[in-house]
């Protein structure tokens, strides 16, 4: 049973992913979030924020979930290859690398088909950027020479 939990994680990333980049307008529902949770934990600074500095803050934070969704992902992905698909440090990592640059090419696809979304090429390096530093992670700790 607990080996295919990395596989599950895995699976129920990828669907999580593929439900984010299907809400429509995604961009405002954000921005909503964000600024409700400014108002809970410093009211005062929501107040004073202009339309400009919450445009700034959701742009970034989007672009942060990007990058750390993609990291997750191929940690997840990498533990799902090696332990409940059963392959060596090295081919796990590789094909976790492969499948989460694969993922963010079709999302972007997929966010082009969307209404209120966009899919563009500069998702999909923010992407690549959390998917290296992910792939940089397992070798640096030596998950991949299994030390």
């Amino acid at each position: 049973m607990t080996r295919w939990l990395p596989a599950t994680l895995w699976v129920g990333m990828l669907l999580v992913i593929f439900y984010f980049s299907s809400q429509a307008g995604s961009p405002e529902n954000s921005a909503g979030w964000i600024l409700g949770f400014l108002r809970w934990i410093a009211p005062s600074l929501a107040e004073r924020l202009t339309p400009e500095h919450l445009q700034l803050l959701n742009y970034l934070f989007r672009k942060l979930g990007h990058g750390t969704g993609y990291f997750l992902l191929t940690l997840v992905g990498y533990w799902a290859f090696r332990y409940s698909f059963g392959m060596d440090a090295p081919r796990a990592r590789r094909w976790a690398i492969i499948t989460s640059f694969i993922r963010a090419v079709l999302d972007e696809i997929h966010q082009a088909f969307v209404p209120g979304r966009t899919g563009t090429p500069v998702d999909v390096m923010i992407d690549a950027v959390g998917i290296a530093l992910a792939a940089w992670l397992i070798r640096r700790r030596g998950i991949v020479r299994g030390r």
